[in-house]
């Protein structure tokens, strides 16, 4: 058990260490007992729990002693989300799920030899962050993940031949999950191995606009200048203000863009789900939600505000908790 199973407080290592705020919580009900700590009320979630083993067994594998095994948190995430999809985007042109997290993609494949062209569509609901020696930062990582090579079937040579493939987004999302790909197979040990390299990520204005098709970009253009404008008056009433000159608010002469053009390709970090440990089938999962503007860790049952700088240490290159997925929310004008 970690320091605070057996304490009941932060850890002097832990993420809110010497932070008088970083105390344990209820955010529904804060109401502090005798010794300064907040009497928690956490919710088992039971028939969740129950609903999920049985659609998805996989979760349902038990180990020594009939304990439940260490599980990816991005299957079962991942799994969550398509059950949803199923469930909810199965009729009519509404599609809430793939309104929200659905990305559509079109991958242009090229042949090698031949040099016959493939165009792709796909529909993803995580965008990947692949891991390697040269990637610092999560554009390093989508980079990457945007160009693959792959055997496939060519027409014109009659067999199997090596395809360059690099891949666009063609729609965004309202929210972004991205996936840092931090586990892999290892073939020489025949297990899962955890890349544990530093990769960073922001907590606010995460650009995709370059790895957006053309058609997109265009599109998101609009919502940019939109988006640009506000900012530019909201700075210039800020100025105003300062000066003392007149700082009443006044109706924003800046035309609000609709329908999906008033994405901007930026996004705000609003979650995160962490793994703790060297291991991919052991160690500790805990997410981190952005709540009022509070982070707020949620592990197990134990409830914990943190800061934005707590948040910037979960990118890895240690023991500590680091980022695995994150959960973006768009900025929209």
């Amino acid at each position: 058990p970690s320091p605070r199973e057996t304490s009941g407080q932060p850890s002097i290592s832990s993420a809110g260490a010497g932070n008088p705020s970083a105390q344990k919580f209820d955010l529904d009900n804060e109401e502090k007992e005798e010794d300064g700590m907040y009497e928690e009320k956490s919710v088992t979630p039971s028939e969740f729990l129950a609903s999920l083993r049985q659609s998805f067994p996989q979760f349902a594998q038990q180990g020594a002693g009939g304990l439940y095994m260490q599980q990816d948190a991005e299957e079962c995430y991942s799994q969550v989300l398509n059950a949803l999809r199923e469930k909810l985007d199965t009729s009519g042109d509404k599609k809430d799920v793939k309104d929200l997290f659905g990305i559509d993609m079109e991958t242009n494949l090229v042949c090698e030899e031949s040099k016959e062209e493939v165009n792709e569509k796909s529909t993803l609901y995580t965008f990947k962050c692949n891991i390697s020696q040269e990637v610092n930062h999560l554009h390093d990582g989508f980079r990457l993940s945007l160009c693959e090579d792959r055997e496939k079937h060519s027409q014109a040579l009659g067999r199997m031949a090596l395809f360059k493939g690099v891949s666009k987004i063609n729609t965004l999302p309202k929210y972004l999950s991205v996936q840092l790909v931090r586990f892999l197979y290892r073939r020489d040990t025949q297990s899962k191995a955890k890349i544990l390299r530093r990769v960073g990520f922001p907590l606010q204005m995460l650009d995709v606009f370059e790895f957006c098709s053309d058609e997109l970009k265009g599109t998101l253009e609009t919502g940019r200048k939109t988006w640009q404008k506000m900012e530019d008056e909201k700075a210039e009433l800020a100025k105003k203000r300062r000066t003392g000159e007149s700082g009443e608010s006044q109706e924003s002469q800046t035309s609000v863009v609709i329908g999906d053009s008033n994405h901007t390709g930026f996004y705000d970090l609003h979650a995160i789900i962490t793994h703790k440990g060297r291991n991919a089938d052991s160690g500790h999962y805990v997410s981190w939600v952005k709540r009022d503007g509070q982070w707020v860790e949620f592990d197990d049952d134990d409830v914990y505000p943190v800061t934005d700088e707590d948040i910037q240490k979960l990118d890895g290159g240690g023991d500590w908790h680091m980022a695995y997925v994150c959960i973006y929310k768009a900025r929209l004008v």
